[in-house]
C-alpha cells in the first residue's frame, strides 16, 4: 500500500504561463506541480561477486522554496506491499465484512474540496477479480476529518450508497481517515473482490483536469475455515455382553491444502449417537485443543440416556487438528436397527458472523449441510464405507519392549544473504537432533522424522534437494563424522531411516545413545528487500514404540537480508562556501534563490564482518542531473562558486569524504562515481552541491 501524491505550486499566472507544467511518475507517486520545489531521490546498483543485487534508492530529501498544493490519497491496511496504492488480499469470509482504512490528506498551502466516490472493481496488476462484489447499501463508511494538530474535527457514518458524491474541505494539513466497512456479496472461498475509493481535488480540477482525481484499490481474497471430518471406532461391540463398549474417535482437521483456508474460532463439534448406543458408563470424554466437551441427551435415541457429545471453545488454525474421544455402549432401553452397518456421524457448525453459519457433516443426507455456500465447487464431499479408518478385525502380537527413550532439536541459526544469490552466496542454515537417552533411534522407518516448513516470504526459499545430516556418534572432535544425505517423502517428511551416506561412508544404522544429528539445508534469495527476513521452523516428529512426549520440539531459523544501504542527506550552504560549516539533514529544507545545497550520499554494507565473502563490487552511485536542469546548477571545481565533487570511504555515517579517491564527477546526465569494493561494515560517501538560479526555480519536478 501506498499514497497516492498530486502537488501544484501556488505562483502567479504570470509564472505559472511562464513555468508550465511537468508530471513525474515514480511507483505509485503522482505529481503535478508547476514547483520550485527540488524534491531529490539518489539510486545506487552494485554487485556481490559477479551477481546484480536490487537497485537501492535513498530517501527522498525536499527543498521547498514557494508554496505550494498538494494531496495525497493512502491505502493504509498492512498487506504484502508497502509499495503500492492498493489494499491487496485482506481476507473475508462468504457474504462477510472487511474494514479497509484510507487516509485523505491535504498536505499543501491552500484549502481544497475533494469529492470521494466508491467503484465496484478495479484492476490491481498481477491479480484476478472474481464476479463475487460488494453490497453497498450494507457497507458502512466512516470518515474522521482531523485538523492539523490531529484533535478531531467531525466523524461522519454512512452507507456506501450515500457515501457516492461525498464533498470533503480540508485546510492545509488537516486530514480524513476514511474506513470502508465493506459487504461481500456473492462470494465463496479463494474469490477475489475489488473496490475502487477516488478522490478529486476541486482545485485541481480548476487547474489540470487530468490530474484532479487519486485512487486507490481495495482487493479481499475470500478465506475460511474448511473441514475435513472423520469418525472411525476401534474395535467391535460385543452385543452379549452389556459391559462391552467401543471408542470413537472424531478428528477435525481445518484442511490446509484449501489455499483459502482461514483459522476459525468457537467451532462447535457435535456428534448425537444413532438409536441403539449411549456414552459409556465412564464414557472417558476426551477432546485436544483446549477445548470443551460436555455430555448430553440429544441423539437420535429416545431413553434417557447421555447420547451425544458436544464440542465448544475450539479453535482451529489451518493445518492444525482435533482429537475428541468418547467411550460408546450399547443402549439396552433401544433397538441397535442395523448391527452390521451402524455409522455414527460427527457435524461441525461455525458462526462467521453477519448471519452466516457453515454447517458441515459426515452425513450427505443431512437437509442442514450447506458448505456449497461457502466453499467452490467439489471441495466438500463424503464417504461412508471406512476408507479413512484401519482395517477393522486386525490381528497382531507383539513382545513386551521396554523403551526409555530421550530425543530433542536444538542449535538454531541466523544468517546473512544478499539480495540476491548465486551457487557461491548460498547461506546453509542447521539444527541439532539429540540422543539423550538408551535407546538406538531412527533405525526404523517412522520412528525419527523431520520437518523443514518456510516462513512467508517468497523471495528468500530453501534450495530443494539440499538436504543433508551429519551424523556424530560420540561427540569426540578426534572422531570423524559421517555425511548422509535425506530425500523428503510424499507427505514432506525427512524420515532418518532412508539416510543414504555420501563419498562411500558407511550405511545408516540409526543414532546410538548419546549421539547428534546435524541437519543442514541451504537458502537462496532472488530480489529480497533489504532488512526482510525469512523464519524456517525445523521440526522433529517422533514416532514408534513408546515415543517420547517430553523435549524441545522445533527450532527456528532466520534468514535476514543484508546489503547496501544508501542514505540521501542535504544541507543548507547559504554563502555557498567550499569550506563552510554544514548540517546535514534528511529533512526538508527552506531555501531561496540563490543558495547553494549540499547533497551527501552515504553508502553503507551491512553484513556483519563475519559474513565471509559479501564484499560488495562495482558500486556506483549516482544523482541525476534530470532532477536540478532549469532550477539549479550543479557545482564543480571549475565553476563560480567551485564546490569539488567527491568520494571516497569515510569511518562512518556522519563523515564526509575528505578527497575524490574513487573519480566521482558531474556529467551532463547525472553526478556519478564507482566504488570497486566495499567491505562489510564499510561506508562510503559521494558528496556535491547545487545552486539554486537566482531567478527561481524553472518547470520540473524533483
Amino acid at each position: 500500500m501506498k499514497s497516492s501524491t498530486f502537488k501544484y505550486s501556488v505562483l502567479t499566472a504570470g509564472i505559472v504561463a511562464a513555468f508550465g507544467l511537468n508530471n513525474i511518475t515514480n511507483a505509485a507517486e503522482s505529481t503535478a506541480a508547476s514547483t520550485p520545489t527540488i524534491k531529490n531521490v539518489a539510486s545506487a546498483t552494485y554487485k556481490i561477486g559477479t551477481v546484480a543485487q536490487t537497485a537501492v534508492q535513498s530517501n527522498p530529501v525536499t527543498v521547498n522554496i514557494t508554496q505550494s498544493a498538494a494531496f495525497s490519497l493512502t491505502a493504509k491496511n498492512d498487506d504484502d506491499n508497502a509499495a503500492d496504492d492498493y489494499n491487496r488480499g485482506l481476507t473475508v469470509t462468504p457474504k462477510g465484512r472487511v474494514t479497509f482504512s484510507h487516509t485523505l490528506t491535504n498536505s499543501g498551502n491552500v484549502e481544497d474540496t475533494y469529492t470521494l466516490n466508491l467503484a465496484q472493481g478495479g484492476t490491481i496488476p498481477g491479480s484476478t477479480q472474481d464476479a463475487s462484489s460488494y453490497d453497498l447499501d450494507t457497507t458502512n463508511v466512516t470518515y474522521t476529518i482531523y485538523n492539523a494538530d490531529d484533535s478531531v474535527k467531525s466523524t461522519t457514518t454512512v452507507t456506501g450508497t450515500v457515501f457516492q458524491n461525498t464533498n470533503i474541505t480540508l485546510k492545509p494539513n488537516e486530514h480524513a481517515d476514511i474506513s470502508i466497512a465493506a459487504k461481500t456479496a456473492g462470494n465463496v472461498g479463494g474469490d477475489s473482490q475489488n473496490l475502487t475509493l477516488s478522490a478529486t481535488s476541486e482545485f485541481f480540477t480548476n487547474a489540470d483536469t487530468t490530474k484532479a482525481t487519486l485512487t486507490n484499490i481495495d482487493n479481499s481474497i475470500t478465506k475460511v475455515a474448511v473441514f475435513k471430518i472423520t469418525s472411525k471406532v476401534n474395535s467391535t461391540l460385543n452385543l452379549n455382553d452389556p459391559s462391552s463398549k467401543v471408542t470413537y474417535t472424531v478428528t477435525v482437521r481445518n484442511d490446509d491444502t484449501a489455499p483459502y483456508a482461514a483459522a476459525a474460532n468457537n467451532i462447535v463439534v457435535f456428534d448425537g449417537l444413532p438409536e441403539g448406543l449411549r456414552l459409556a458408563d465412564q464414557p472417558n470424554l476426551s477432546v485436544s485443543n483446549n477445548a470443551t466437551i460436555v455430555p448430553g441427551n440429544e441423539g437420535k435415541g429416545t431413553s434417557n440416556s447421555n447420547d451425544s457429545i458436544r464440542v465448544t471453545l475450539l479453535n482451529l488454525a489451518p493445518g492444525e487438528t482435533a482429537t475428541i474421544t468418547f467411550d460408546v455402549q450399547k443402549d439396552q432401553a433401544e433397538v441397535l436397527a442395523d448391527p452390521k452397518n451402524t455409522i455414527n456421524h460427527a457435524s461441525v457448525s461455525l458462526n462467521l458472523g453477519e448471519n452466516q453459519t457453515i454447517y458441515d457433516t459426515t452425513d450427505s443426507t443431512d437437509t442442514k449441510q450447506n458448505t456449497a455456500n461457502f466453499y467452490p465447487a467439489a471441495d466438500d464431499s463424503e464417504v461412508t464405507d471406512g476408507t479413512v479408518s484401519t482395517t477393522t478385525g486386525s490381528d497382531s502380537a507383539a513382545p513386551l519392549v521396554a523403551n526409555q527413550r530421550a530425543v530433542s532439536i536444538s542449535s538454531p541459526t541466523t544468517k546473512g544473504i544478499p539480495t540476491t544469490t548465486d551457487d557461491t552466496t548460498q547461506v546453509t542454515h542447521s539444527a541439532v537432533i539429540r540422543n539423550t537417552g538408551r535407546e538406538t533411534e531412527g533405525d526404523q522407518l517412522g520412528e525419527i522424522k523431520f520437518t523443514i516448513t518456510e516462513g512467508t516470504n517468497d523471495n528468500i526459499t530453501q534450495i530443494p534437494n539440499t538436504v543433508e545430516v551429519v551424523y556424530d556418534a560420540d561427540d569426540n572432535p578426534a572422531t570423524a563424522n559421517t555425511t548422509y544425505t535425506v530425500t523428503k517423502d510424499g507427505n514432506g517428511d525427512y524420515d532418518l531411516s532412508t539416510a543414504v551416506p555420501k563419498n562411500g561412508g558407511a550405511a545408516w544404522t540409526g543414532m546410538a545413545p548419546n549421539s547428534s544429528v546435524t541437519i543442514n539445508y541451504k537458502v537462496e534469495s532472488t530480489q529480497a528487500v533489504i532488512d526482510s527476513t525469512e523464519k524456517t521452523t525445523v521440526t522433529l516428529v517422533v514416532g514408534g514404540q513408546d515415543a517420547p512426549s517430553t523435549g524441545a520440539r522445533s527450532v527456528e531459523n532466520t534468514t535476514v537480508v543484508k546489503g547496501l544501504k544508501l542514505v540521501k542527506q542535504q544541507a543548507l550552504n547559504e554563502t555557498c562556501d567550499a569550506n563552510a560549516s554544514l548540517v546535514f539533514t534528511q529533512a526538508d529544507v527552506a531555501a531561496k534563490p540563490g543558495d547553494c545545497i549540499v547533497y551527501k550520499i552515504t553508502a553503507f554494507n551491512n553484513f556483519a564482518n563475519s559474513d565471509a565473502g559479501f564484499n560488495f563490487t562495482d558500486l556506483v552511485i549516482t544523482d541525476t542531473t534530470a532532477r536540478f536542469n532549469d532550477k539549479a546548477q550543479v557545482l564543480t571545481s571549475s565553476t563560480t562558486p567551485a564546490f569539488a565533487v567527491k568520494l571516497a570511504e569515510v569511518d562512518n555515517a556522519n563523515d564526509s569524504p575528505p578527497n575524490n579517491t574513487y573519480g566521482a564527477a558531474a556529467g551532463s546526465t547525472a553526478i556519478s562515481g564507482t566504488v570497486p569494493s566495499l567491505d562489510p561494515q564499510k561506508y562510503a560517501a559521494l558528496i556535491f552541491s547545487v545552486k539554486i538560479n537566482p531567478d527561481g526555480a524553472a518547470p520540473g519536478s524533483i
